[in-house]
């Protein structure tokens, strides 16, 4: 299974349009907040791939949308979160701990726009960096998955 994942888009649709089109076959997209409604304005160009998302701190108005959710996906626990609720532009040390009390094998954020991979204590924790707006120097990112009953093998790609 290959999972695309993308944060912090703020409005550039087209430019994420582009990441997903360039990806080659995708099982499924996850979008970790703001700008929630990008996803499901992408939903609407790619209606055969399924679509994951929650909202982050700067979406408003969000109706019934989640702020967090626990996937599961060829065995996997995939927690999903934007990240501002848990302090990550200091550390990482709640997100570990979130972790471990949700039993996920992989916890993905995204509210800092610095791309990183981090595998601790068996978990294996992403976050995209951001299609709009690096703050990293590395320039825009988002994240490919292979997920298999197996491994999980993360990815940082650069735009």
């Amino acid at each position: 299974m290959r999972i695309l994942v993308i944060s912090d888009t703020h409005g550039e649709v087209d430019k994420a349009r582009d990441v997903i089109e360039s990806s080659g076959k995708i099982d499924l997209v996850i979008h970790l907040g703001d700008y929630f409604r990008d996803a499901q304005k992408l939903e609407e160009f790619f209606p055969d791939i399924p679509f994951e998302y929650i909202y982050g701190n700067s979406d408003f108005m969000i109706g019934d949308t989640p702020s967090e959710k626990l996937l599961e996906y060829k065995g996997k626990r995939i927690f999903i979160t934007h990240g501002h609720k848990y302090s990550v532009k200091w550390d990482y040390e709640k997100l570990y701990g979130k972790a471990k009390d949700m039993k996920a094998d992989i916890l993905l954020f995204g509210h800092t726009h610095v791309a990183d991979i981090i595998e601790r204590e068996g978990y294996t924790i992403v976050n995209p960096g951001s299609i709009s707006d690096s703050r990293d120097g590395e320039g825009e990112s988002y994240a490919i998955i292979d997920l298999d009953d197996k491994k999980i093998k993360p990815e940082i790609v650069y735009v």
